[in-house]
C-alpha cells in the first residue's frame, strides 16, 4: 500500500508545477489576460511582471511543501503556513493586476 504522503506530495507538486507554468506565461510571456482580476486600464507590462512574478513564488512555493511532504511526511503546522502565505500572495497578485503601486496611477 502506497502511503498517504506521497500520494499528497506528488499532488502538491503537480498543482505547484502548474502554478509555476501559469506564472511563467504571465510574468514571461505576458499573456496578463490569464489573470482573473486584470483591469484594461493597467499598463500590461506593469501587470505581467508583478503579478507573474507572485504567482512564480506562489507556485515555488507549493513545489517546495510538496517536496518537503515527500520527504518529511504531513505535518498541520507546515500546511497551515503554505494556506496563510498563498492567502496573503493571492491577494497580493490582485492588487497588482489592478495596477496598485503602477506609476501610471
Amino acid at each position: 500500500m502506497v502511503d498517504y504522503n506521497l500520494i499528497s506530495g506528488l499532488v502538491w507538486l503537480v498543482c505547484g508545477l502548474v502554478i509555476l507554468y501559469l506564472g511563467y506565461l504571465i510574468a514571461v510571456r505576458g499573456r496578463i489576460e490569464l489573470h482573473s482580476a486584470y483591469e484594461e486600464s493597467v499598463d500590461s507590462a506593469y501587470a505581467s511582471r508583478w503579478a507573474g512574478g507572485t504567482a512564480l513564488l506562489m507556485g515555488a512555493l507549493v513545489v517546495l511543501y510538496g517536496a518537503r511532504e515527500l520527504v518529511y511526511g504531513f505535518h498541520p503546522y507546515a500546511l497551515g503556513g503554505l494556506v496563510v502565505s498563498l492567502l496573503i500572495l493571492s491577494y497580493v497578485s490582485k492588487l497588482f493586476a489592478r495596477g496598485y503601486g503602477s506609476p501610471d496611477r
